[in-house]
């Protein structure tokens, strides 16, 4: 069985110190096993995930969502998911759980930086605030 608990996502505003840009960043770690949802499903995932976006962020924030979902691209978690956020860029590990997904489009940049000492890819993203 691969019940580890209750899965958690952690959040922080941060304050862009030149353009003033306040970013609701947000990293979630996903319930197991891949590519389930777990207990309740992806889709439940992805509105915990929402919900807690709603009820935290501030008008105007730009969100960032990042983590190990535990869910691969074409998982109902991440295909609700991107029917708010845009998908910007996607791991390799484990068939491709680790995302970054944001309701800012303009990215300049995006790396995959290898493994880094995980088992999972460490992704690099540059965002235009």
């Amino acid at each position: 069985d691969q019940w580890y608990g209750t899965r958690a996502a952690m959040w922080v505003r941060l304050r862009h110190i030149e353009t003033r840009q306040t970013v609701f960043f947000v990293n979630h770690h996903g319930p197991l096993p891949v590519d389930s949802g777990g207990l309740c499903g992806g889709e439940a995932t992805a509105y915990n995930l929402l919900k807690l976006i709603a009820g935290e962020a501030r008008r105007g924030d730009v969100i960032v969502l990042v983590g190990d979902f535990n869910a691969g691209p074409n998982t109902q978690t991440v295909r609700s998911l991107h029917s708010h956020l845009f998908p910007v860029f996607t791991g390799n590990s484990f068939g491709g759980v680790d995302h970054v997904l944001s309701s800012c489009p303009t990215v300049s940049a995006t790396r995959n930086l290898g493994d880094g000492g995980s088992d999972h890819d460490a992704l690099e993203v540059v965002f235009q605030l």
